[in-house]
């Protein structure tokens, strides 16, 4: 009978001890077989809130209460968030603050101080592997091209990577990367750009969304990044590969139009909240990446909200086995 050996994100089969090992000195946990989902944050009824909550990206149900963020005012919204497989973290913020605040993602509690980004920003998209954090765009007085990367396990400042080919928001409130590659969807426009995580300089173009998506949530797996929603009543869902460059296709719709954000494993996206044609929305939605089609109903977050931070520690940019 052959063995199955799992990874951080399937805790099924035969473990090898030096799996185990190299996980817990690597990751400083035990592998699990589920994976989070945060949403952080937002606007509920024009008053912005620090509420975070989590779900479970295998199971359907509600989100569930995580703790609060440790922000004050309207800069607990229009933030963004990223993730490897044990912290999340969250940058940027309105009117254009340079604050980063990080979580636990498999514990519950609140936010504590991470550091600053180099350059003061509302909107930002947030991209990640295991090791690297990259902040992309955003809007301060004006739209700005920069990108930014933190190391994840060490707090403190942001330090500046390069930057993209526009200017404009970083538009895609979830994450596009796999372990090797970041992607970054820009939000005032339907241009993708896309770096290397381990080389430090400018982006590259990758081609086009199918159409111009302000506010979008976005999830992937290590190879197929998707992107849903944006501005109040948009509906369309894309797909594209993330290795290589070209223009994204159809995938699907939403269950509702609406800006959103995103967070995923290898295998679904799910899609939070967001601003509808009037108001927020406690929608979340989910899609199989490997099955283009409609998205269908996962559950509620606990409040009508848009213009929150999502994350997750399950994506495809942590995809590398243990």
């Amino acid at each position: 009978m052959g063995n199955s050996y799992p990874d951080r994100t399937n805790s099924n089969g035969v473990w090898k001890i030096s799996d185990i090992y190299k996980n817990s000195i690597t990751h400083k946990n035990f592998p699990r077989g589920s994976n989070r989902a945060i949403y952080a944050g937002g606007i509920v009824s024009g008053s912005t809130q620090d509420v975070i909550e989590f779900l479970t990206i295998e199971t359907l149900g509600n989100a569930t209460d995580f703790g609060d963020s440790n922000r004050s005012g309207n800069n607990a919204e229009a933030y963004c968030g990223l993730g490897n497989s044990t912290r999340g973290v969250f940058g940027g913020g309105n009117p254009g603050v340079n604050l980063m605040d990080f979580i636990t993602i498999m514990s519950t509690g609140d936010s504590a101080d991470f550091g600053d980004l180099s350059q003061a920003r509302a909107s930002p998209q947030g991209n990640s592997n295991d090791t690297r954090g990259l902040w992309a765009r955003g809007y301060s007085g004006g739209y700005v091209n920069t990108i930014d990367f933190i190391t994840i396990a060490n707090a403190g400042n942001a330090i500046d990577f390069g930057d993209c080919t526009t200017t404009g928001y970083g538009g895609s409130y979830g994450s596009i990367n796999s372990p090797v590659r970041s992607v970054f969807a820009r939000g005032n426009g339907n241009q993708l750009d896309f770096v290397t995580f381990t080389s430090l300089g400018n982006a590259v173009d990758f081609g086009d969304q199918q159409v111009s998506q302000l506010a979008h949530g976005s999830g992937c797996s290590a190879t197929k990044g998707i992107i849903g929603g944006g501005n109040s009543n948009t509906v369309t869902i894309d797909i594209l590969t993330i290795h290589s460059a070209g223009n994204a296709t159809d995938f699907g719709d939403l269950t509702v139009g609406r800006k959103n954000a995103g967070a995923s494993n290898s295998k679904r996206v799910i899609f939070m909240g967001g601003a509808g044609a009037a108001t927020g929305q406690t929608t979340i939605d989910f899609i199989t990446i490997a099955s283009a089609g409609d998205a269908t109903d996962f559950g509620d977050l606990s409040r009508a909200v848009s213009r929150g931070a999502g994350c997750s520690n399950g994506h495809g940019g942590l995809a590398l086995t243990s």
